[in-house]
Order: structure tokens, then C-alpha cells, then sequence
């Protein structure tokens, strides 16, 4: 199948790529803008860890969205073509719009309690975006171009990495604030015009049969669906943990905002690139549990690599630079494993409940280990962030790897058969 292929529902593949690509990508420009920008500057305004820490909640909604996935699984299904899902997503894209305007000609910066419902509301509108498109995908994909979904998913991450972070930071520090939000709103502009694609298609929306109203009740029922939770949570304290206080360890070890922001954009966000090619290609060869396995073992290392520097037992030049773009790249790669697994298990009826109930696990993990790690820093410093950070992925590895548990990947390919059987 190229990439000229018609879809179930009369969709050009590469039509739905885009999509994919201009939503994530979107996604990823305002989670960037806050698990990146913000704290970034937030740091440099001499706001302490533990409060930015605690400043993650504001994207409780990405951890909640499994509450409002079902009723949004509905409306995206009804009718014969993809209407819904433009009106859901284009709407989204346009509430997205409007607060960043307010964010842009208001003094938030410096007026955390509206900059926090700002954050918000804009993490709300983008798991409404987030929901649709991540069923959408799953039900339309082929098996065969899953990988490539999930490289639009990881790559659109890391591209709007560059600009929700990297550009962003700079714009901030070298010119204002303002300046930076407004880039940010021309960006969204520009990734949202794939979504008018949505409303072409006429044709029927689905070759999955409906045997059931989707709910979260059927989700927790789901044996595949309780184990990948349990997967996600184990695999994922480390990643978060480092990535939460990332641009704190960066300023405090002397690197300024417009630097920081070209490391980001160039060292972080293009080498990320590097990670999820490495990642879909070497999943031609080996599994997606594979993958997530090679990955657990290089953050261990790398980990290992960023409390010696924290610690001061070792002091190399660039070594800080190295490191976070190492980082970058195994992240990336692991990123890219992990939601091909996830989309595996979400396949069936309700796809986007499932789907987003993964997703909420990982921004579960990510809030909480914000919260843990700001207040363990203040407290005890860097080298105690980064031991817990390499005791979560040498447990994670242990248990995944452990012959005399359900392997996960026992998951994997239990799904795999299901999906054949009911394509047949």
C-alpha cells in the first residue's frame, strides 16, 4: 500500500498523515510551550523547583481525559462520514488560538494564577483534538503502516519541540514574550489547515463493526488494557522524571535562555528526529517490546551519565550538552516503541477510549513525578532526582524481562491474532 491508498472512508493515506502530523505537531506546540517554555522561564524569574512542580497540574486535564473519551468517542463515530471529527478538532484548534491571545496581551508571565488557567484550558482543548485524531488513527490505519502513524505522532512531537520549546525559549529571551506567543499562534495557524481535509470525505468512516457503546467500563474490563496500563506506569517514572526537570537542571548549571533554546530546538528537538527513525527502522527487524527493552537500557546509562555530572564526580566540557541530546534520542525512540504498543491494544470498538486512557496514564506518571522530583530537588538536590530516575528504569527493566510474569509482549501478540481474526 503507497501512500495514494484510499482509507475505508475514502481518506487519501497520506490525507490522514497530515492530519495526524498538523494535530500532534499542535499538541506538541503547546505541551512544549509548558513542560519546556514555562518552566524555563519560570526558572529564570527565580521561581523555585518545587513550584514548578506543583505548576504541572495545570495539565491535569491530559491525565483526566479518559473521563470525557467516551462521550467524544460517540459524537467523532456518528454519521457515515468524518464531519465530526473536523468539527471537534477545528474547534479545539480555535479555543487554542483564543488563549493564546490572552495569554499574549496579558502580564501572565508574571501572574502565575492566570497563567495556571490559562495552561489549563489550553491542555483541555488539546486532548479534545488529541481524542478524535488518536481514534481516527487507530481505526484507519492499516497494520502494515502503524509504524509510520506512530513516526507522525513522535516526529510532529519533536517538530513542535523545536518551535514549543526551542523557539519559544529564545524568542523569550531575546526578544519578549509576546513576540514568542505570537510565533506560536502563526504555528498553530499553519498546522491546523489539514483538519479542512476532514470534512471531504464522505464515504463510510469505518470498517470496524460498533458491538457495544463505548465506555470506560469496558476499557477496565479489557485484560490487554489493565496490563498495558501496568506497562506504561513501570516504564515511564524514569523518562518523566528527567524530562519534568530538564530546563531547571539546564539553567541552574549556567546555561542561559537563548542558549538553551537553540539546545532545545537544535541539540533536543532535531536529534529527536534521529531517535524515532532509529526507532522505526530497527522495528522492521525486531518488536516493539524489543525496542522498549534497548531503550530502558540506554536511559539507565545515560541517567548514570547525568548523576555523575550533578554530583560533581565528573567534569567534562560539552558533557551537559551531550547528555541532554543522548537523551533526546533514546526518549525518542522509546516514545516511539511505547505508542506502538499502545496503539496495538487500543485497536477495537473504542478505540479512542482506550487509547486515551494510556495516554492519561503517562500524564498521570509525568504530573506526579513533576511534583515528586521539584520537591526532592529543593530538598536534596540533583544527584537524589537523578538516583530515583535510574532505581524506576532498572525496576521497570527487571520486571519487563522477569520469565515467571505475563510478559508483556505475550500482550502484544495476543492482540495481534485477535485484530486478524476480526479483519477475517
Amino acid at each position: 500500500m503507497n501512500l495514494s491508498t484510499r482509507l475505508t472512508c475514502g481518506l487519501k493515506l497520506s490525507s490522514l498523515l497530515s492530519i495526524m502530523a498538523g494535530v500532534y505537531t499542535t499538541q506538541s506546540l503547546i505541551g512544549m510551550f509548558t513542560l519546556q517554555g514555562l518552566p524555563a522561564l519560570l526558572k529564570s524569574q527565580d521561581v523555585s523547583t518545587s513550584q514548578i512542580g506543583l505548576f504541572y497540574l495545570a495539565i491535569l486535564p491530559w491525565a483526566l481525559k479518559f473521563l470525557w473519551s467516551p462521550q467524544l468517542e460517540k459524537i467523532r463515530k456518528k454519521g457515515n462520514a468524518l464531519n465530526n471529527h473536523g468539527y471537534l478538532v477545528l474547534f479545539a484548534q480555535v479555543a487554542i488560538l483564543f488563549i493564546l491571545a490572552i495569554l499574549a496581551f496579558t502580564q501572565a508571565l508574571h501572574e502565575l494564577s492566570l497563567l495556571f488557567l490559562c495552561v489549563f484550558a489550553l491542555a483541555i482543548f488539546s486532548t479534545i483534538a488529541d481524542i478524535s485524531v488518536d481514534g481516527l488513527a487507530v481505526d484507519q490505519l492499516p497494520q502494515a503502516k502503524r509504524r509510520v502513524g506512530n513516526v507522525m505522532q513522535v516526529g510532529g512531537a519533536y517538530l513542535g519541540a523545536i518551535f514549543g520549546g526551542g523557539l519559544f525559549i529564545y524568542l523569550a529571551g531575546t526578544v519578549d514574550w509576546k513576540s514568542a506567543l505570537f510565533a506560536l499562534m502563526g504555528l498553530v495557524v499553519i498546522m491546523s489547515l489539514p483538519t479542512l481535509k476532514l470534512f471531504k470525505c464522505k464515504a463510510q468512516q469505518s470498517s470496524v463493526k460498533e458491538t457495544f457503546v463505548p465506555s470506560l467500563k469496558n476499557a477496565f474490563l479489557n485484560k490487554k488494557v489493565r496490563r498495558g496500563l501496568g506497562l506504561i506506569l513501570l516504564c515511564q517514572i524514569g523518562t518523566r522524571s528527567v524530562l519534568s526537570m530538564m530546563m531547571p537542571f539546564l539553567y541552574e548549571k549556567g546555561i542561559s535562555l537563548e542558549n538553551m533554546g537553540l539546545l532545545v530546538a537544535g541539540g533536543g528537538a532535531l536529534t529527536g528526529f534521529i531517535g524515532v527513525a532509529l526507532s522505526a527502522w530497527a522495528m522492521k527487524h525486531i518488536n516493539a517490546m524489543k525496542m522498549l527493552t534497548i531503550c530502558l537500557c540506554a536511559e539507565i546509562i545515560l541517567y548514570s551519565g547525568f548523576f555523575l555530572y550533578s554530583s560533581y564526580l565528573i567534569d567534562i566540557s560539552y558533557l551537559l550538552e551531550v547528555l541532554f541530546i543522548l537523551n533526546a534520542v533514546i526518549s525518542a525512540a522509546k516514545f516511539v516503541a511505547l505508542y506502538t504498543l499502545m496503539m496495538e491494544w487500543s485497536y477495537g470498538s473504542q478505540a479512542g477510549v482506550d487509547y486515551s486512557l494510556f495516554q492519561s496514564m503517562d500524564m498521570i506518571v509525568t504530573i506526579v513525578m513533576a511534583v515528586i522530583c521539584g520537591l526532592l530537588i529543593s530538598y536534596l538536590g540533583y544527584a537524589a532526582h537523578y538516583s530515583l530516575a535510574i532505581i524506576a528504569s532498572c525496576f521497570a527493566l527487571y520486571r519487563i524481562t522477569q520469565p515467571s510474569n505475563i510478559r508483556p509482549q505475550t500482550l502484544f501478540n495476543e492482540n495481534t491474532l485477535n485484530r486478524q481474526k476480526t479483519n477475517q
